[in-house]
C-alpha cells in the first residue's frame, strides 16, 4: 500500500471520527468534532503512516508489468530482493523466465537488451532492454530463439548471447545468459535465492 492510498485511509479515519462525535443542529449544518484531541490524534497517527510509507516504498514500482505490440504479457525487473521476491510470486503466469548474470560470479546484470524470435515464422516476438536482470514472457507453445546483447562495464565491446529454447504447452522452460564481467555478488542482493536465478527463496514458506 502506498502513502498516497495511506493518506487516504487516515482522511478517511478523521471524517468518520468527527461525523461520530458531533453536535447537530438545523439540516445543513456544518458538524463539528467535539474531542479535538482525538482528531489530533488521528491526524498525528495519518503523518506516522506517512513517514512510514516513504521509507518503506512499494518495490513493484521498479517492475515493469506489460505487453507487446503483439498482446504478449511480459514481467521486467529483478533490481531489488523485493523486486525480485515479488516477481517470483507472478512467475507460474508465464513460459519463459529469462535471466542475465556475469560470468563467473553470478551477480545479476541489468539493461540487457533482449530479443525474442518464434523459429517458426522467424518473427520477432519480444525486443526490449530489460528492466533487470529477470524477465518473464508468456510465449505460447513452440520453438523460440533468445538472444541478449550486454556490454559489461570498462569494456568497449558488446557481447551477444543466443540460446534455443521449446517452450511446452504446459509448464515453463527457462534460460540463464551468462555474460563475462567483472561484476560481484552482494551478499544483500543475492539474498534468499542463494544464486539460483528461479529456486524458491528460502525466507519463503
Amino acid at each position: 500500500m502506498n502513502k498516497f492510498k495511506l493518506a487516504f485511509i487516515a482522511s478517511a479515519a478523521l471524517a468518520l471520527c468527527a461525523h461520530g462525535q458531533t453536535t447537530q443542529g438545523n439540516a445543513g449544518d456544518v458538524a463539528e468534532s467535539t474531542d479535538p484531541a482525538k482528531a489530533a490524534a488521528i491526524e498525528q497517527e495519518a503523518r506516522d503512516m506517512q513517514a512510514r510509507a516513504a521509507t518503506q516504498p512499494d518495490s513493484s514500482a521498479n517492475i515493469v508489468d506489460g505487453r507487446t505490440e503483439g498482446g504478449m504479457a511480459f514481467l521486467s525487473g529483478g533490481i531489488t530482493v523485493g523486486d525480485r521476491v515479488s516477481m517470483h510470486a507472478e512467475r507460474e503466469r508465464y513460459s519463459l523466465w529469462v535471466a542475465t548474470v556475469a560470468k563467473p560470479s553470478g551477480a545479476y546484470l541489468a539493461d540487457a537488451k533482449l530479443r525474442i524470435v518464434n523459429l517458426r515464422d522467424k518473427a520477432v516476438v519480444l525486443e526490449k532492454t530489460m528492466d533487470g536482470p529477470w524477465l518473464f514472457a508468456a510465449l505460447p507453445a513452440g520453438g523460440y530463439e533468445v538472444s541478449a546483447t550486454f556490454r559489461a562495464d570498462g569494456s568497449d565491446k558488446d557481447q551477444t548471447l543466443t540460446d534455443r529454447v521449446t517452450i511446452p504447452a504446459r509448464g515453463q522452460r527457462q534460460v540463464v545468459l551468462r555474460f563475462t564481467s567483472q561484476a560481484r555478488v552482494d551478499p544483500e542482493m543475492n539474498g534468499p535465492f542463494q544464486g539460483n536465478p528461479f529456486d524458491k527463496p528460502i525466507s519463503l514458506k
